[in-house]
């Protein structure tokens, strides 16, 4: 090196500040991206939770030749299959943050013998999500 010229390394603490900047709102804006995730997954799978056993049910309703129906139940956030006699034959919890944001007129869905139902839209939310369970008078289940 010559005399009198200095070289300096390193960072200075304007550099490590505006890098821990940069560093804090990555990591925040993540953190928002990942709440988002989790929701969406949570409500699929509740969603595809409510779905199969509504179909369970309606199979079990056309083995049987008998009326099977599923009650819902916002106030504890589960879905129950019984039978004629109202045995619960299965329950089904919604995961935590997911609820009913709306349900059939009698918040339940009914399968006759020969697979017939009663049309009704059954709506999860989680967050500002939604997803709905759609039976039709067949019977047929899906997921909208």
């Amino acid at each position: 090196m010559e005399a009198g010229t200095r070289h300096r390394s390193g960072f200075t603490l304007l550099d490590a500040l505006a890098g821990l900047g940069l560093a804090a709102v990555l990591g925040g804006v993540g953190a928002v991206r990942l709440v988002d995730l989790v929701q969406t997954a949570r409500l699929a799978g509740a969603a595809r939770t409510v779905a199969t056993g509504l179909r369970l049910a309606r199979g079990v309703a056309m083995s049987g030749d008998a009326t099977i129906e599923v009650r819902l139940d916002a106030a504890r956030a589960v879905c129950e299959t019984r039978d004629r006699a109202g045995v619960v034959l299965e329950t089904h919890p919604l995961p935590p943050g997911v609820a009913f944001a709306a349900l059939p007129a009698r918040s339940r869905i009914a399968f006759g013998g020969l697979g017939t139902a009663e049309n009704g839209t059954i709506t999860l939310a989680c967050g500002r999500r939604v997803r709905s369970v759609i039976v039709n008078q067949r019977g047929r289940v899906r997921v909208q």
